[in-house]
């Protein structure tokens, strides 16, 4: 059976808009480096929010043990798929944990440590906590539709586009290409989810005549 399970494709949409939505709406420092950026990030204002999002993102990328479930069934590239799936879950929950916790430690810590932290020092350890909450994910996943991409379970169109939208996932560090891959899952995403599942073939039982 080489039609991917319905449920595949709704955990591949939870995980990419509750990703998204943290990297966007928290504006954890990362990219070019500004103290006013790490200084909006860390303001105690904003913390309840940032940490909020960041665990949003952490639920989210659960929805990668989604996928990996409904592509284990694959023929012969299942249990690959499902690895790159399942790494991609462990890697986005650690880094939402990181980037998140710099807002907890910082709320928590009060202005003693708020003020004590360099902003530099801030800075990295964000930058660390996208690379592995964003990036690496995008990575795995990127990986995933490539080799999705030689499989008949997806339509000759969405196999197509899944080879150079892959290429952005693994250069999500590059950021532009992030977007790209962002709208790919979506699209993927969608299409797996209302497609009908494929029913198991059944065994003909022998005539009783």
């Amino acid at each position: 059976m080489n039609q991917i399970h319905r449920r595949a494709g709704i955990g591949l949409i939870a995980y990419v808009v509750c990703t998204a939505a943290a990297f966007f709406g928290s504006g954890a420092p990362g990219g070019d480096y500004s103290a006013s950026s790490v200084a909006n990030y860390i303001a105690s204002a904003n913390l309840p929010l940032i940490a909020t999002l960041w665990g949003i993102a952490a639920v989210g990328a659960l929805g990668l043990l989604v996928v990996a479930d409904g592509l284990r069934t694959q023929p012969r590239l299942g249990p690959l798929l499902a690895g790159l799936a399942t790494a991609g879950a462990a890697v986005s929950v650690a880094g939402a944990f990181v980037s998140g916790g710099v807002a907890i430690a910082m709320a928590e810590g009060g202005a003693a440590v708020r003020e004590g932290v360099p902003p530099a020092v801030v800075y990295t350890i964000t930058e660390i906590g996208n690379l592995l909450a964003v990036c690496a994910p995008a990575l795995c996943v990127g990986v995933a539709a490539i080799v999705m991409a030689v499989r008949p379970a997806l339509p000759s169109w969405l196999r197509v586009i899944s080879v150079p939208a892959g290429i952005c996932g693994i250069l999500a560090p590059l950021f532009v290409t992030y977007f790209v891959f962002f709208l790919w899952a979506l699209v993927a995403g969608a299409v797996i989810a209302v497609r009908r599942t494929a029913a198991p073939a059944l065994d003909a039982a022998p005539s009783m005549v």
